[in-house]
């Protein structure tokens, strides 16, 4: 039986907590200290967030793709994927491309004007250039950055820049 992929339900909480932390083991990074603010989100913002999971059967899932939405004054609203991830075991059998085909399907059907996609990592070995998928940097020059930690912290606590005043004529 092949994979399936579908919205995440309420019973697929357990899984994806394992998921999550088995993640964070392989890469090396802190355990999720979000767990139980992801599951929040998905119960309770408006609009929620779209999970995706990969099923073949029932347990274990085979991966998941976590996007949220965004609006663009250029282009209109928007899906941007964050998260996608697959164990290691399940690589080779295409389920991150089903996964992200998978977003794009929910995106069209919201009327959406784009799809973000910023995963990378050993977790979602994609190539979204291969895909068709327009390099921004590249092509816009636009700069892709994450604020995190004291980094936010400070820019959030930092007083304003002064303005840089024209000479008078």
């Amino acid at each position: 039986m092949g994979w399936e992929i579908r919205a995440w339900r309420r019973a697929d909480g357990p899984e994806l907590l394992r998921m999550l932390r088995e993640w964070a083991e392989l890469e090396g990074g802190p355990r999720p200290s979000c767990e139980e603010a992801l599951l929040a989100a998905l119960h309770g913002a408006a609009p929620p967030p779209v999970l995706l999971v990969a099923e073949r059967s029932g347990p274990p899932l085979g991966g998941f793709a976590v996007a949220s939405w965004g609006f663009s004054t250029w282009r209109g609203r928007d899906l941007r994927v964050g998260e996608l991830w697959v164990p290691p075991a399940l690589r080779d059998q295409g389920l991150q491309e089903l996964l992200l085909r998978g977003v794009a399907q929910v995106a069209v059907a919201a009327g959406c004007a784009q799809l973000r996609v910023e995963v990378g990592g050993e977790g979602a070995p994609l190539d979204p250039p291969s895909f068709g998928a327009v390099d921004l940097g590249s092509s816009e020059g636009w700069l892709g950055v994450s604020f995190q930690g004291a980094a936010l912290q400070e820019l959030a606590g930092a007083p304003p820049l002064p303005q840089k005043r024209s000479p008078s004529l």
